[in-house]
């Protein structure tokens, strides 16, 4: 039960069933995990729709999703209680009778035999679907999913409505083996990227790039900021996966020479890993003398991997640098202490952190702000690093602000 795609496209949404999920008492992860299966597959999803257990919503948007989308994924509703409305929503949408399946209804009273258990009556109706559905076992739970082709977003192109259960455990399974492979004809191959950047805010990257982040354009370039750190994502639709996967080298090339040494890394990597991996591959080892504005969390993230001990010279965590010491002391203090420092211990590099000070901003707002330093033998940088809000927040950023000044001074050395 495969869909014929027109176009370069294919356009997939997702409706999610359940007043659980519209109240808030759950939270709904299935249409996350559908979102990425789907664009593996190389479909678009253009929508997610959360939906109370209120048949005429449902009917309504079923017969809208389909005239917009080729592939239409339901995840909820399936269960044997009264408000489990999907099979009914379904056949009521498309104007056709329910009927009870046979080869289900075996499936359901085999199950609840194999547990020793008696089949509640209500259990019946899991085995019903539209007349020109196909159902779709399941051999993860009771409620066997659906398949329907009904008219879609034009009279070239049909829809496919796949309803799963709505419990991950059954969802997913299901997903994989079964509902899949009638998803596999997209037409479309995608290659996707992630590019991990820091020291740029989204809009002065988005400058930057000037165009590659241009909407309608392919590869697409997407970025979403989340804790200081930039992250691109490129998104390649093509015929074919070799020239899906040149399309998105091409932009990744073009993506690392705009923004430079802002770029760190791929995927899901993090600045303190790949800081870490440097001081590794280089033999050299870093000291950390961290004050408030940072408050140990360098030292705890470059402690997260095995190998911290060869990189990792000495740490200390100082609430107070010594009385008196303020920002505008801070950084000649902490040269002379790194000068003294340095001819004692045989580490190459130190990370600091200074006290923190909170300011007034114009408006009233209270600006944390505070500084971090990179220390060889020979000199200290420092940077400034000031925001409002969450005190956690401000540490992390000043942590990689600290972190990206030692990671760009390795690469450097490295390309030499």
């Amino acid at each position: 039960m495969g869909i014929a795609r027109m176009g370069t496209t294919a356009h997939a949404e997702i409706i999610a069933i359940g007043t659980e999920l519209t109240c808030g008492s759950k939270l709904d992860t299935n249409s996350q995990w559908l979102s990425r299966e789907l664009e593996s597959l190389g479909w678009t999803v253009m929508r997610h729709t959360t939906l109370p257990d209120e048949l005429d919503l449902i009917i309504e948007e079923l017969q809208r999703a389909a005239k917009r989308s080729q592939a239409v994924l339901i995840t909820g509703g399936l269960g044997p209680t009264l408000d489990d409305l999907t099979r009914e929503a379904m056949a009521a949408a498309f104007h056709q009778p329910l009927v009870r399946d046979a080869e289900s209804l075996q499936r359901i009273e085999a199950m609840f035999t194999a547990r020793g258990r008696p089949m509640p009556a209500r259990n019946v109706v899991q085995a019903d679907r539209p007349e020109q559905a196909t159902a779709v076992r399941n051999d993860w739970g009771t409620a066997p999913g659906i398949l329907l082709k009904v008219p879609g977003p034009n009279a070239q192109q049909d829809c496919l409505l796949a309803a799963m259960p709505g419990v991950p455990a059954e969802m997913r399974p299901m997903f994989e083996h079964l509902i899949r492979p009638h998803l596999l004809d997209s037409g479309i191959q995608m290659c996707r990227t992630v590019i991990r950047t820091f020291g740029y805010g989204e809009s002065e990257a988005e400058r930057l790039l000037d165009g590659l982040t241009a909407r309608g354009r392919n590869p697409e370039v997407g970025i979403t900021a989340s804790e200081a750190v930039i992250s691109l994502w490129i998104t390649a639709r093509a015929a074919s996966a070799e020239t899906a996967r040149s399309l998105c080298t091409e932009t990744e090339l073009r993506i690392r020479e705009r923004l430079g040494m802002a770029v760190f890394g791929e995927g899901d990597a993090e600045l303190h890993d790949v800081t870490s991996d440097l001081l590794i591959s280089s033999g050299q080892s870093v000291a950390l003398l961290e004050g408030a504005v940072t408050g140990g969390q360098i030292a705890m993230w470059l402690t997260e991997k095995p190998a911290a001990a060869s990189v990792l010279h000495e740490s200390l965590v100082l609430p107070v640098w010594e009385p008196g010491c303020s920002l505008d002391t801070w950084p000649q203090f902490a040269r002379d202490l790194m000068t003294g420092y340095f001819r004692s211990h045989s580490c190459k590099w130190a990370l600091l952190s200074s006290p923190v000070e909170d300011q007034q901003a114009p408006g009233g707002v209270s600006v944390r702000r505070g500084m971090v330093a990179l220390a060889s033998a020979d000199e200290l940088e420092t940077a400034d690093v000031s925001m409002s809000g969450n005190l956690a927040i401000f540490r992390q950023r000043a942590a990689r602000t600290a972190l990206n000044m030692l990671r760009k001074r390795l690469q450097s050395a490295r390309s030499v």
